[in-house]
């Protein structure tokens, strides 16, 4: 029943449905990692001592932590209003 409903929405075997707002968290918690990761970049490419390689790591964690936390399902049939 399920494939039937999703080929008659024109959807593909490959293709997942999400709820948007858990995928805009998930990209917002990305974006956060990769400027995180620029500010690392950008903040130990000249001379830094070990204080600062231990703030640079300690942001990196911050920042990466949300990321990691999330955890996206598809939805299902019962959850998607496809009627």
């Amino acid at each position: 029943m399920a494939r039937k409903v999703a080929a008659a929405h024109g959807l593909h075997d490959d293709d997942v449905i999400v709820d948007r707002l858990r995928l805009e968290e998930l990209q917002g918690a990305l974006y956060c990692l990769q400027a995180a990761l620029e500010d690392v970049d950008r903040d130990l490419a000249g001379e830094h001592n070990q204080t600062d390689v231990a703030d640079a790591l300690r942001w990196l964690l911050d920042n990466a932590r949300p990321l990691a936390d999330l955890w996206i399902e598809p939805r299902t049939t019962s959850d998607n209003h496809f009627t």
